[in-house]
């Protein structure tokens, strides 16, 4: 499938249509495998591993975002030569998935997965996977994704399924999984263990209650103060520091637990904060992880009193069957009646919650499996420390050793049905029961007949952590395997950096013997304007989707690459597009200065390869100084991605095409009307062009490979995608150039200026005077020899240039260094309306800056106003002083 073909219906059109193009040419890339990775020896692998996202998931901006960065990164390698691996998948997403499943069996049919039964719902599951989760790969070619599509994994496939397995296995056998009963993160929603990452602190309002506990001798009563009273129901203990002279001489005693009737003991724990409440504290070590822990210490028994579904079960007497936070109420209603509650203070306090249902969280005692995370974490600090891998921006190396060298065993039992399932098997009784005594056995296949495996599943996270191995054949030593790991670069947002990014790390290096990647690029977060995350309550969110039916994808991808500044979150609004369009359109529309003079056929295709035959050394000076931009910006740009900084390689690229390009160059070398473009000009306006055009091609891939096409005849493959990068020549920098060009510049700026602020029009041709400092005079040859630029950018007629010249009566001046230029306006405008409107201005000016100073003069308001208010009246006498500063410098020019 040839690309010429596709300049059919481009070349009648004057604007740039993303809607038109971008199909077609995505189309092309995928018929031709321009992103398939192969093993070639004689080339470096650069690697990427797309973050799987969840199989129920749609492209967000975040999505949008760092897919952006990892197309460019990898368009950027591929062009430079690199056998370019970006390799996507999808995630199964355990909970997330379950509960969609789930919710649509409610609403179509009213049931549950229990009445189906764990296979019937499984399948139902499948199919639910098969029908709708390769949505979002679908939306990502959308965007423009390289990805190696033929290399899409998923965390459920079969080979992934037992590389999962096997890493169970071998951790089990190593001693770093183990099961026991703990306390974990419950949440009563999902029904299922969480870990300590998939938990949000959030401060919230609440209470402070005071309970009195009488002792049981009848001498009175301890007080302790809780958040949570319905808890109470499990205390097996007060607890009062050993030290605090109140309690001291309770220490040993028994306190009756109100509401209940359970005597308890009075126990001394240095644990304890004097200082909080009462200073007594209740001790519940089935739903509290401090209490667990004393609890342990001093032997006391486990109370668990409530359901999965967070009711109270049948250690709650009274209680029993009650929602916990209705049995809260009850509680305090019949302690209150009882006399034994003491007061209630308002109190804000940190409250965990599940990070996908935004239930609280119940902390409840749980038989589960566990990893024993210090032994991997050791040598995955290390490999940080030493520069094995590193962060972009550093800073967030700190939030990593933070984390790691505080790490706690991680829960990764979840009690759902879809998901990996754990690879134990026990032994049943006589019954078909399971036989704790009996023990068990790790293994992937059922061991003897009779056994059942365990009926949990593994937290979708620890399929995850295998990510870049796993998905290049892990366990076996496949070639892949060898040849593109380690990765090269992981993206990724900070909210995952201890959910995947640290776990990734410590399972690369203790199943691979490798780290799995050398960079970490940690990208911003994407809010809306006012730095809100996004989301469906507040109505915020903006669909990357609709964004690339308005604006097309180029202009997506431009602008969230503009605005990644890197380690700073996005402030986003769905103008901040428009730019991405309009430069889209500016790309466009410069082709047709110096394309239209192009030999062509009837279809816009180019018959002929222009080739700049010129010496750099025989280019003129615009050509010269365009030519080093040119390479001065390639070197930029390569330093700026090798960092990662692809906000800044962008904004340089587009600051040499729309300001030094288009601004400049081509219009010193547009013909006058009517005339035509030499061949020469035209071979040097494409060479330039069409690097420029493989520079942006990373950024914006669709409208660079349609022009690309534009530019000369091509072989099939001969695609800009596959094109080589730009590289620097050294011999083709004229620092010489620079300068001479750069001051003309400020000249003919300068001139502009004169002609803006003394309101000459547009059309009328004026006269200038360039005076030349005497140590420079071999310069007035070369000013003279540039006066078309003059006349051409600033409607010079009437050039002058000499050493010494004197300034003309009623003239401007602009100062370019050592240098002046004189514009006479005696001629140009009528000098005495102009001197009227600028003694007016200045008066009013004047009057206006009088009034702001008397304000600063006044104590009451220096006292009484809010120190941002005055900071705005400092700042408007320093603006109006400087403005009227310039205004008495316009009305001297005309004297």
């Amino acid at each position: 499938m040839a690309g010429e073909p596709l300049l059919k219906t481009e070349r009648v059109r004057k604007v740039y249509d993303p809607q038109e193009i971008e199909p077609r040419w995505y189309a092309y890339w995928e018929a031709n495998n321009f992103f398939r990775a192969e093993i070639r020896p004689d080339r470096t692998p650069f690697v990427i591993m797309m973050p799987p996202p969840n199989v129920t998931g749609r492209l967000h901006m975040g999505h949008a975002l760092q897919d952006t960065i990892q197309d460019a990164l990898t368009r950027i390698r591929r062009m430079q030569g690199y056998e370019a691996l970006w390799l996507p998948g999808i995630d199964h997403a355990g909970i997330a998935t379950q509960n969609v499943v789930e919710r649509e069996l409610r609403e179509k049919e009213g049931k549950t997965r229990h009445d189906l039964g764990r296979e019937a719902f499984l399948q139902r599951v499948w199919q639910w996977k098969e029908e709708y989760g390769d949505i979002i790969l679908q939306q990502k070619r959308r965007l423009g994704d390289s990805c190696d599509w033929s290399r899409t994994r998923f965390t459920m496939d079969e080979g992934f399924t037992r590389a999962v397995q096997e890493a169970f296995i071998r951790l089990y056998n190593e001693g770093l999984i183990y099961r026991g009963d703990y306390l974990v993160n419950w949440c009563p929603v999902d029904q299922t263990a969480l870990s300590d990452e998939e938990v949000d602190n959030v401060e919230q309002d609440g209470h402070l209650w005071y309970i009195r506990y009488p002792l049981v001798d009848g001498s009175g009563y301890i007080t302790i103060a809780t958040t949570r009273p319905e808890t109470m129901l499990g205390d097996t203990a007060v607890a009062v520091h050993p030290e605090d002279e109140r309690y001291r001489h309770l220490i040993g005693k028994k306190v009756r637990l109100p509401l209940i009737g359970r005597e308890i003991p009075i126990i001394a724990d240095e644990h304890v904060k004097r200082d909080f409440g009462a200073g007594a504290l209740k001790i519940t070590p089935g739903h509290d992880k401090n209490d667990f822990e004393i609890g342990q210490r001093h032997g006391l028994p486990i109370i668990n009193i409530m359901n999965p579904d967070g009711t109270i079960n049948e250690n709650g007497g009274p209680y029993a069957g009650l929602d916990r936070f209705e049995a809260r109420k009850r509680i305090v209603e019949d302690l209150r009646a009882q006399g034994l509650l003491e007061k209630v203070e308002p109190y804000r306090h940190t409250v965990p919650i599940s990070s996908r249902s935004k239930a609280i969280i119940e902390p409840m005692l749980s038989r589960q499996w566990f990893v024993r995370m210090k032994p991997l974490a050791e040598p995955a600090i290390e490999a940080v420390r030493r520069g094995e891998i590193r962060f972009y921006p550093e800073r967030w190396a700190n939030e990593y050793f933070r984390w790691m060298e505080n790490i706690r065993d991680w829960c990764i039992s979840r009690q759902i049905w879809w998901g990996h399932r754990i690879p134990v098997w026990y032994y049943t009784d006589e019954n078909g029961q399971i036989d704790e005594s009996k023990g068990f056995v790790v293994s992937i296949e059922q061991p003897e007949p009779g056994m059942v495996q365990d009926e949990d599943v593994l937290d979708t996270w620890f399929s995850s952590w295998l990510w870049p191995f796993a998905t290049l054949g892990w366990p076996d030593q496949t070639p892949d395997l060898e040849y593109f790991y380690p990765t090269t670069v992981l993206v990724s947002g900070y909210d995952i950096l201890f959910f995947w990014i640290a776990r990734m790390i410590m399972a690369g290096i203790h199943f691979t013997g490798k780290i799995p990647f050398r960079d970490v690029f940690i990208t911003g977060m994407v809010k809306d304007k006012y730095g809100r995350w996004m989301s469906k309550s507040l109505g915020n969110g903006i669909d990357p989707l609709e964004m690339i039916d308005q604006y097309g994808a180029d202009a997506v991808r431009y602008s969230l690459t503009v605005l990644c500044t890197q380690g700073q979150d996005i402030k986003l609004d769905p103008s901040k597009f428009e730019m991405g369009r309009n430069f889209a359109n500016k790309i466009w529309n410069a082709f047709n200065v110096f394309g239209q003079f192009m030999e062509t056929d009837d279809e816009g295709r180019p018959l002929r390869d222009y080739r700049r035959q010129r010496r750099f050394e025989e280019l003129s000076l615009v050509e010269r100084w365009m030519v080093t931009r040119l390479n001065q910006t390639i070197a930029t740009v390569n330093e700026a991605i090798d960092r990662y900084r692809l906000n800044e390689a962008l904004l340089t690229i587009y600051d040499l095409f729309w300001g030094d390009y288009c601004d400049w160059y081509l219009e010193l070398i547009k013909p006058p009307r009517g005339q035509a473009m030499d061949d020469e000009t035209i071979a040097l306006a494409v060479e330039l062009y069409e690097k420029m055009i493989q520079l942006l091609h990373p950024f914006m891939p669709f409208i660079t490979e349609a022009l690309w096409w534009r530019l000369r005849p091509r072989g099939e493959r001969e695609a800009c995608i596959v094109s080589r990068w730009p590289e620097q020549n050294p011999d083709e920098i004229d620092e010489t150039a620079l300068v001479r060009f750069g001051r003309i510049q400020e000249m003919i700026s300068g001139i502009r200026n004169v002609r803006s602020t003394y309101g000459v029009p547009p059309g009328r041709e004026i006269r200038a005077l360039i005076n030349v400092p005497e140590a420079e005079a071999e310069e007035v040859a070369h000013l003279e020899a540039h006066r078309d630029y003059f006349a051409r950018l600033a409607r010079v007629s009437e050039l002058t240039v000499g050493v010494g010249l004197e300034r003309p009566k009623a003239s401007a001046t602009v100062v370019v260094g050592r240098y002046e230029v004189y514009v006479p306006l005696a001629d140009v405008i009528d000098l005495e309306q102009e001197r009227a409107r600028l003694e007016k201005e200045i008066a009013q000016k004047e009057r206006f800056l009088e009034s702001v100073r008397k304000k600063l003069q006044n104590p009451q308001f220096l006292e009484k106003a809010p120190a941002e208010v005055v900071a705005r009246e400092r700042q408007k006498e320093q603006d109006a002083r400087a403005e009227l500063e310039r205004l008495q410098a316009n009305l001297a020019a005309l004297s």
